[in-house]
């Protein structure tokens, strides 16, 4: 029995959200560092400085545990990232359950390259000595 597209995007969106169910209760339940596993950042262990995802798994960890504030000191482009991907994953659902096919890429270029330039400047900036990442 072959699935047709509609259903292999379909059991493609339950999977994402299941994945990310999964993850998150584990996420609430251990805490980044401390307890469970979770690997350390490659880029960081070999060059000392911050990547621009660095600080991510334990920002949702107090994210999730409701901890805003300590979310965005430990990743501020997480966190005004988050709202963006949401609406993506939500209108990517809605098409999928809706019978509608969604395009591979729906972003113009510009905004490609923009997205690109701001995690290049966070990435440099956040590895400053500068507020607010100034230890």
């Amino acid at each position: 029995m072959a699935l047709t597209e509609l259903a292999k995007q379909r059991l493609q969106v339950l999977m994402i959200w299941l994945a990310l169910a999964v993850g998150g209760v584990y996420l609430f339940i251990f805490q980044p560092g401390k307890t469970g596993f979770f690997p350390v950042c490659p880029f960081r262990a070999l060059t000392g400085f911050t990547c621009p995802g660095c600080g991510s798994t334990r920002g949702m960890h107090q994210l999730l545990h409701g901890n805003i504030v300590a979310a965005f000191e430990l990743n501020p482009l997480l966190l005004l990232s988050l709202p963006l991907l949401l609406y993506v994953l939500l209108h990517y659902t809605r098409a999928s359950f809706l019978n509608r096919t969604v395009r591979t890429n729906a972003l113009p270029a510009k905004y490609i390259y923009a997205i690109f330039g701001v995690v290049l400047f966070f990435w440099v900036f956040r590895n400053t000595s500068l507020y607010p990442f100034a230890t």
